[in-house]
């Protein structure tokens, strides 16, 4: 055999996705919380407005994430 074995696939439990086309760019993101296999929360924001078009999506430790956008956004107003 020659190369690296194929990595084994990893679940995170997280999909965030951004698209560039023409005319702009669409981001979008599932809307689950997870810790470890427990789901904390089915309505979670993971794309948040930061100013006039500009967004930030985050995955991760969702209160990490709201608190540092919150900051972010309250520099840029």
């Amino acid at each position: 055999q020659k190369g690296f074995p194929a990595p084994k696939a990893t679940k995170t439990g997280t999909t965030i996705v951004g698209i560039i086309y023409a005319d702009g760019v669409i981001l979008g993101a599932d809307t689950r919380a997870t810790e470890n296999t427990v789901v904390s929360d089915k309505n979670c924001q993971k794309i948040h407005y930061l100013a006039a078009n500009m967004y930030c999506c985050g995955a991760g430790t969702a209160a990490d994430t709201e608190m540092t956008t919150q900051t972010v956004a309250s520099q840029l107003e």
